[in-house]
């Protein structure tokens, strides 16, 4: 009888790689640079987002700024540079002696005169598409001192007077491309340019201011622009 002889199945013993130390630090230093220019690359995305909304924002100060000095340079051609006042967000205001006699809300012959040239300013700058675009109103404020009056009826009456004969003396200004700008509000002695009870600061706070209001929509559409889309 033969003998069987046992059956050996070879097995082959399993290789097993385990990476060096060096090629372990140099994953390392691999994924620390990633990402070290992840983040680099984000800074400079970051920088520039925020250049282009300083940039924008900038651009709103400088168109008010710009149309502030078209109405003053109207203004200093027949008012003394003491009787014009610039106040924040670029107002530009003017004494109310300068238009009215006390207590009236009558166009005087010198206020007519002034307004005359402001009128010209305000077709100018809206025939301006580059500035017009961004404006949304440019607001006629009627502004007393704390005397006691009808301050509210004073203050509104010489807005709207204000307004009126600006569409009367240049008729362009009663058009609506043109008198879609425009708007009146009267503030009474709530508003005043300088604090005090003096006879000077009461007469700078007797005033007609022309507050140039931006169409925030534009802005805010632009800035949100930028930060969509790097």
């Amino acid at each position: 009888m033969k003998r069987r002889h046992p059956h050996f199945q070879e097995v082959r013993a399993e290789e097993h790689y385990w990476p060096s130390f060096t090629d372990m630090m140099s994953m390392v230093v691999l994924v620390f640079l990633f990402i070290t220019m992840i983040a680099f690359v984000q800074s400079i995305y970051n920088a520039y987002e925020q250049t282009q909304i300083k940039h924008e924002l900038a651009k709103a100060t400088d168109i008010k700024k710009h149309i502030s000095d078209i109405i003053n340079k109207k203004l200093e051609t027949n008012v003394g540079r003491d009787k014009i006042i610039r106040g924040p967000n670029n107002t530009l205001s003017i004494q109310g002696s300068v238009l009215f006699d006390s207590a009236s809300a009558k166009i005087s012959d010198q206020g007519k005169a002034v307004l005359k040239n402001v009128a010209a300013g305000l077709v100018d700058i809206i025939d301006d598409k580059q500035l017009s675009q961004y404006i949304y109103i440019i607001q006629i404020e009627g502004h007393t001192d704390a005397v006691p009056y009808d301050n509210w009826t004073l203050s509104s009456e010489r807005a709207l007077s204000v307004l009126k004969y600006l569409q009367q003396v240049n008729p362009r200004l009663k058009q609506d491309n043109y008198a879609k700008y425009l708007a009146v509000t009267g503030y009474s002695k709530y508003k005043p340019a300088v604090k005090g009870s003096d006879a000077a600061a009461q007469s700078k706070n007797r005033r007609i201011s022309f507050q140039i209001i931006l169409d925030d929509n534009k802005w805010q559409n632009k800035l949100k622009s930028i930060m969509a889309n790097p």
